[in-house]
């Protein structure tokens, strides 16, 4: 177990600091982020309803780090029962994350929150089972993955926090010539996304439409991801592997993309 309490020491509570020195009331270095960032009404009740939810994950990555090495130490059963009761905590912050309704300009913040709280409930879970396994090959390695989801979540807190600072960082306003080439992409692709379903469905103009629909939608949904994840992310990379597996001519299956993504990285990972 030995393996698993060290990761936890190393791993959550650099993780969890993190959120704190984002989200606490109190925290002497909070207002250099009201000085940085202007935030209007909306933003800023928006910012008032996910600080108290980001301050909890805190408090329970907390208790975690405290407990970790008697927990390794204990028995199976305890250990197993502790790691679930708080992955059970952080799946309905989690929940009431999604209830949080963000303006257009914190998307980022509120997807990549839900991502990180995501790749947390991965870690705990994967802690869960080491506990329960006999085979020391086994446990190491999940501990090692365990410790890997950790780092993941870091990662997006990090960026959480660079977003509350700033919030308009990813929404500067475009160029008529950045508009004007996005446009002409975009109608480019839905032109090959036409031909596709034309040419899947050649003789029904009713499924032809729902593919458009379906192919659309994904299409939205990988382009939210590649604004949420940073270059070279193990995220990004998955958008690629999958990309590459599921493209058709000069253009993709952008429906079967999506779904391989949702398969190697779970469903947590496409913002909604």
């Amino acid at each position: 177990m030995s393996i698993i309490a060290e990761s936890l020491n190393k791993y959550i509570f650099p993780l969890l600091a993190l959120i704190t020195f984002a989200v606490l009331p109190n925290n002497p270095f909070a207002g250099s982020y009201a000085e940085a960032a202007v935030y209007n009404n909306k933003e800023k009740i928006y910012l008032k309803e996910i600080t108290p939810i980001l301050y909890e994950l805190s408090e329970v990555g907390k208790s975690v780090s405290q407990k970790a090495v008697s927990l390794q130490n204990g028995s199976p059963e305890e250990c197993s029962y502790e790691f679930g009761y708080y992955q059970g905590i952080v799946e309905s912050l989690r929940v009431r994350l999604n209830t949080v309704a963000a303006p257009t300009t914190m998307l980022n913040i509120q997807s990549t929150a839900l991502l990180a709280i995501g790749d947390y409930i991965s870690g705990l879970n994967l802690y869960t089972r080491a506990c329960t396994e006999d085979d020391y090959n086994m446990k190491s390695k999940l501990g090692y993955d365990g410790m890997q989801r950790i780092i993941d979540a870091d990662a997006k807190i990090k960026q959480v926090n660079y977003l509350i600072a700033n919030p308009r960082a990813q929404a500067q306003p475009q160029t008529q010539v950045q508009t004007r080439t996005q446009a002409q992409t975009q109608a480019v692709t839905t032109n090959k996304i036409a031909q596709m379903c034309a040419s899947t469905w050649p003789a029904d103009p009713r499924m032809q439409d729902y593919c458009v629909k379906n192919q659309t939608e994904a299409l939205s949904k990988l382009n939210q991801m590649n604004r949420t994840y940073a270059p070279g992310s193990r995220e990004r990379q998955t958008i690629q592997n999958c990309s590459s597996l599921w493209k058709k001519g000069d253009t993709y299956d952008y429906r079967m993309v999506v779904f391989c993504v949702e398969n190697v990285l779970g469903k947590q990972a496409i913002p909604q």
